[in-house]
């Protein structure tokens, strides 16, 4: 952990923190096998809202394969089924794909920067907390690889959710056409990572306690395996954030 702040916050909330048991566990994928049970996800979960995105989204994309992607997995502990899933990116090594679709905004640029894509949960009750647990993870994932701001790509009425997030508009309202969603006009979003826990208390985000006052030992990220994909320093002791820290 780097940043003295950000340090001193965790000790603080680590005093409050309860501990929640979760019926799934997050980790990140590790084998072909794992892609294609998260792309099976991807392709139901799109295929209800977006007509004409299970055909684009039968196969594993290229940025599934980046050397330096990471892709989220909500697994069943009951039964091993993937009931969620999410890709995160840097810009670390390689230019986010987003700057393939548009300029960033100046306030962007110059700045270590990180996109989620395909946000995916089943519609099903034991997926109920899947997003939230999605979420947490891309926060801990920026927090121990340092990242300025987290970037999504978002298309009414899913705005809302990073507009409550406290994500930021980097458009201020435009849009711009999504090539790899059939072009459909989406929003652009961003979260300072450094600011997260006072934007989201101030707001009386209703996940707050979730995200920063509850400790989840069933979010099994490897830590060492982010910071070598994101290119990003040890941790000041040396090891992993581990997960049940309230982050």
């Amino acid at each position: 952990m780097t940043d003295p702040k950000l340090t001193h916050d965790l000790a603080e909330h680590a005093e409050q923190a309860t501990t929640q048991l979760l019926p799934f566990r997050i980790r990140i994928a590790s084998s072909d096998d794992d892609i294609r049970r998260a792309v099976a996800v991807r392709t139901q979960a799109y295929g209800r809202h977006v007509p004409g995105m299970e055909e684009v989204l039968k196969d594993p994309e290229p940025d599934d394969d980046r050397d330096d992607a990471v892709v989220l997995i909500a697994e069943s502990k009951e039964d091993g089924q993937v009931l969620g899933s999410m890709r995160v990116i840097t810009n670390a090594l390689h230019p986010l794909h987003l700057e393939h679709e548009l300029a960033l905004p100046a306030a962007l640029q110059g700045r270590k920067l990180a996109e989620a894509w395909r946000l995916t949960v089943l519609n099903s009750e034991p997926a109920r907390m899947v997003a939230p647990a999605l979420y947490k993870s891309l926060y801990q994932m920026c927090v121990c690889s340092s990242v300025d701001y987290v970037l999504v790509a978002a298309r009414p009425p899913v705005n809302r959710i990073y507009r409550a997030m406290q994500f930021k508009d980097a458009l201020n309202g435009g849009k711009f056409a999504l090539s790899n969603t059939l072009n459909i006009p989406h929003g652009l979003y961003y979260l300072p990572t450094r600011e997260a826990f006072t934007l989201w208390r101030t707001a009386k985000w209703p996940l707050y306690p979730f995200m920063a006052l509850t400790c989840h030992p069933d979010i099994e990220i490897d830590f060492d395996v982010v910071r070598r994909r994101f290119q990003s320093l040890p941790a000041m002791n040396g090891g992993a954030i581990h997960s049940n820290l309230t982050i």
